[in-house]
C-alpha cells in the first residue's frame, strides 16, 4: 500500500465516519481528487472490509432520513437511491419495510401545507393542478394524490 493510497483511505474513513455513504459517493469524491482507478478500488475494498462502507446500512439510513426528516414520498426516495447507483434488488428489498402509514401521513402534511399556501387561489382547477404538481415533486404517486380529492 502506497503512502498516497493510505492517505486517501484515511480521508475516506473520516468521510464515512461522519455519515453513511454509498460506494458511488466514495468513487465520485476520489475521482474529483484525481485518484487512479487502482486507488479507488483499494479504498472501496478496504472501507468495506473495515465496515466503514455498507450498502444495506446506507439504504436504510437514506430511507429513514429522507422519510422522517425531509418527509419525502416513496417515489422520490427510490429515485434518490437509483441516483446513488444502488442495485434495484436492494432498493426493492429495503422499500418493502417502508412505513406506508407514515407515507400517508407525510402526504397529508404536504397536502395541507400547499392547500393553505394557495388559499387565495380562486380557480379551483388551477389550485388542484398546483397541489398535484407539488405533491408529485415530493415523491408521491398520482393515485395516492388523487385519493385526497
Amino acid at each position: 500500500m502506497s503512502t498516497e493510497h493510505s492517505q486517501l483511505l484515511q480521508e475516506m474513513e473520516r468521510f464515512c465516519a461522519y455519515q453513511e455513504r454509498s460506494p458511488f459517493e466514495i468513487r465520485k469524491k476520489l475521482l474529483r481528487k484525481g485518484a487512479p482507478e487502482e486507488a479507488i478500488l483499494f479504498c472501496l475494498k478496504s472501507l468495506n472490509e473495515k465496515n466503514f462502507l455498507n450498502e444495506v446500512r446506507f439504504v436504510q439510513s437514506y430511507i429513514e432520513g429522507k422519510s422522517s426528516i425531509k418527509k419525502w414520498g416513496i417515489h422520490k426516495i427510490y429515485a434518490g437511491l437509483k441516483a446513488h447507483r444502488i442495485p434495484e434488488s436492494l432498493i426493492q428489498e429495503q422499500l418493502q419495510s417502508f412505513d406506508q402509514k407514515g407515507n400517508q401521513e407525510r402526504l397529508l402534511l404536504w397536502f395541507q401545507k400547499k392547500e393553505k399556501s394557495l388559499s387565495s387561489e380562486s380557480d379551483s382547477k388551477k389550485k388542484k393542478q398546483k397541489i398535484v404538481r407539488y405533491l408529485l415533486s415530493k415523491g408521491f404517486s398520482f393515485e395516492e394524490i388523487m385519493n385526497l380529492f
